[in-house]
């Protein structure tokens, strides 16, 4: 009988991600769309953001070619999870930066987009978009200790198997006007957009995101929900590729910390490793998964004046 469970749930799983590669090669060329963490802030406040999300949204929508799975901006940089031809994504992001840094220029704002650049990188297979994804969906939940990856308002990360969200959108009777195109990006090139979905300012990004066929490469909530909260080898591999810096909360660095110091020296806990041991967790925390030094120090009770000598 337990035999019989095993092989009935192995292949339960087996046709989950089965059913997971098809929604995945549907797709064609996927792409993870990033920018600079280190450029100028580009938001400074609400308005500014909202304005980026409708932007972001109306430019999406100028191009039938391109599948949005997800994006989630910050306030100084962008990622975004996209299905599409190269060429039309590099058109999209030119036409969105360019459109951008006028709205900036109306409101008062000296930014230049200019020199605001893209990278663009082939998703590979079905385990590198889950990463992606997740990766984009948890960005502003890193940068803002009062933000989960299901409040943070910049994005499309909360409608992730989110029902609550998504009647938001459905119950929503407020609707883009021409004469907010206006008003907002001095442009006529969206008049035809006119009648969208808005959402606490702006316009709602299932709109313009394909949410149903990002989920659909994941076997079920469970497995979304672990990635983007449980899944920290997943996010630091993704971090790298990207060449972005990943930050961690201290809850998920303490997981990450217990299970190195059981997995190489045997231990259940940081207080229980030898000396060498704590100095050589210590760079891996530094090297590998970006801790800070307080972290370190907190976590290794290692004294900060050894610290110093560590990572030159």
């Amino acid at each position: 009988m337990r035999q019989f469970q095993e092989d009935k749930e192995r292949r339960s799983f087996q046709e989950a991600e089965s059913l997971c590669e098809y929604h995945f090669r549907r797709l064609g060329h996927c792409w993870h769309l990033y920018t600079p963490e280190d450029f100028e802030i580009i938001f400074s406040n609400e308005d500014e953001f909202r304005a980026g999300m409708t932007l972001f949204a109306l430019c999406a929508l100028s191009f039938p070619g391109i599948k949005v799975l997800t994006f989630e901006w910050m306030n100084n940089h962008l990622h975004a999870t996209l299905a599409g031809e190269e060429e039309d994504i590099r058109l999209f992001f030119k036409k969105l930066s360019r459109l951008l840094e006028r709205y900036l220029q109306f409101k008062g704002r000296s930014v230049s987009l200019r020199s605001w650049t893209c990278q663009l990188r082939l998703i590979g297979d079905l385990k590198d978009i889950r990463s992606v994804i997740a990766y984009n969906n948890r960005n502003g939940f890193l940068v803002n200790e009062m933000e989960t990856p299901y409040t943070y308002p910049w994005g499309a990360n909360r409608f992730f198997f989110n029902r609550y969200a998504k009647r938001e959108h459905e119950r929503s009777e407020t609707r883009l006007k021409v004469r907010d195109i206006w008003t907002c990006f001095h442009t006529r090139e969206f008049d035809s957009n006119a009648g969208l979905a808005m959402i606490d300012g702006y316009v709602s990004p299932l709109e313009c995101c394909h949410i149903q066929e990002a989920e659909a490469l994941f076997r079920d909530a469970h497995h979304y929900f672990h990635a983007i909260s449980r899944d920290t080898d997943g996010q630091r591999r993704a971090a790298k590729e990207f060449g972005d810096r990943i930050m961690y909360t201290d809850n998920e660095l303490y997981t990450v910390v217990v299970n190195l110091c059981r997995t190489l020296y045997g231990v259940a806990a940081p207080s229980m490793l030898p000396k060498d041991g704590k100095t050589d967790i210590a760079r891996r925390m530094h090297f590998d998964y970006n801790a800070s030094d307080k972290q370190i120090i907190r976590f290794l009770k290692l004294d900060p004046g050894l610290l110093r000598g560590l990572f030159q």
